[in-house]
């Protein structure tokens, strides 16, 4: 009697909903193509982690014979690979001589680290996230999310890539000389901590750069610290100091000059508390540097203005967002929840009376701020 009924409405549903067949098709191939999109990711970061792209730049027009050959790899699996990369157009097909090649952006962009448009830290990052999918439904569930050391040490090492480019080679000639007074400051020899260090590349650029200035490298995942040391040790600097912030915190004595923030607030369980941590810690004439991802102070300037709201709300589900709420207190600000208008809040809730936007263009997806005592 039930199933009788159930088809019934059914059928009455179908009769009276009409279905626009081209936008249904337009629909299921937009989805399709997403589909698409996964699947080329995953196999777009095979072809980074074993050299495949560096080796096709290298080479020029080549074959699957002498790729594989090049590389050491079975020829079989990096023909179809080849035939994957072509259908996508990330690579190159000439027909006429039955070679692949990379165009001179795709070389760019998947074969060069040292070039700002580089992605490959980007591929990393997104195939690290595909190891936890199976725990999101719980935290759907829950509303209880994932710590970076929940996403593995794949995570941390996608997402040092990812930040390796600005921290290394722009933030110290380019970013600081924009603040006021700073460069003078750790010239002469400053106290410096740097917050949710990640794996330290930002702080060993500092450090390197001001061997004058004492640098307190602070993070509390234990993936992050176990590649920031490897960092640390690697530049043979002896003026930075690596902090579990469980188990040694910021000083409360006002006595750095400087603290910088290079993508944290966002992610932090208690963003408050940490800001006003990082307030304590500071002199009445320090710097706090924060540095956060750029976009609107709602959704719906977000929907209409950002063109990375839907990959920023992606890494704020699957990461951000998931990190910010690993705790049942967590506050779960997620990827664009640390905005200019929600940091000069929270900054003057905690003691801070100046705030400033920093002009850099360098680095499309962050905004940097100026906040002080």
């Amino acid at each position: 009697m039930l199933d009788r009924y159930q088809q019934q409405q059914g059928k009455m549903i179908a009769d009276t909903v009409a279905v626009d067949r081209d936008a249904l098709q337009a629909f299921t191939t937009k989805v399709s193509r997403e589909v698409l999109g996964g699947l080329n990711c995953a196999l777009t970061f095979v072809g980074d982690q074993l050299g495949l792209f560096k080796a096709m730049a290298e080479l020029g027009p080549t074959n699957s014979e002498a790729l594989s050959e090049h590389l050491g790899l079975s020829e079989r699996w990096v023909r179809e690979w080849l035939y994957q990369q072509a259908c996508t157009h990330h690579i190159e097909y000439d027909e006429s001589t039955s070679t692949f090649s990379l165009s001179p952006e795709a070389s760019i962009v998947l074969a060069t680290p040292e070039h700002p448009a580089y992605l490959g830290g980007m591929l990393h990052s997104v195939t690290a996230m595909y190891e936890t999918l199976g725990d999101l439904p719980e935290s759907f569930r829950t509303g209880l999310g994932q710590s970076y050391d929940d996403k593995g040490e794949s995570c941390a090492c996608g997402i040092e890539r990812m930040s390796k480019k600005f921290q290394s080679d722009h933030l110290v000639p380019d970013l600081l000389p924009r603040l006021d007074g700073i460069v003078g400051k750790l010239e002469a020899g400053a106290q410096v901590a740097d917050v949710g260090c990640g794996a330290a590349t930002s702080t060993v650029a500092m450090g390197r750069a001001f061997p004058d200035s004492a640098f307190s490298a602070y993070d509390i995942s234990v993936n992050a610290l176990a590649r920031a040391k490897g960092n640390i040790d690697a530049s043979g600097l002896s003026n930075i100091r690596l902090c579990n912030s469980d188990h040694d915190p910021l000083p409360e004595d006002g006595s750095l000059d400087l603290v910088t923030t290079f993508d944290v607030i966002h992610d932090s369980t208690h963003p408050r508390e940490l800001i006003r941590a990082i307030r304590r810690s500071l002199r009445d004439d320090g710097t706090w540097l924060c540095a956060d991802i750029r976009g609107g102070s709602s959704f719906e300037e977000n929907l209409r203005e950002n063109p990375f709201a839907g990959m920023a709300y992606s890494f704020s589900v699957l990461v951000c967002m998931s990190s910010g709420l690993s705790v049942p207190d967590g506050a779960g600000l997620g990827t664009l929840g640390f905005h200019e208008q929600k940091a000069r809040e929270m900054s003057e809730a905690e003691g801070f009376s100046r705030f400033r936007l920093v002009e850099y263009e360098g680095d499309q997806f962050n905004a940097f701020y100026e906040i002080r005592p």
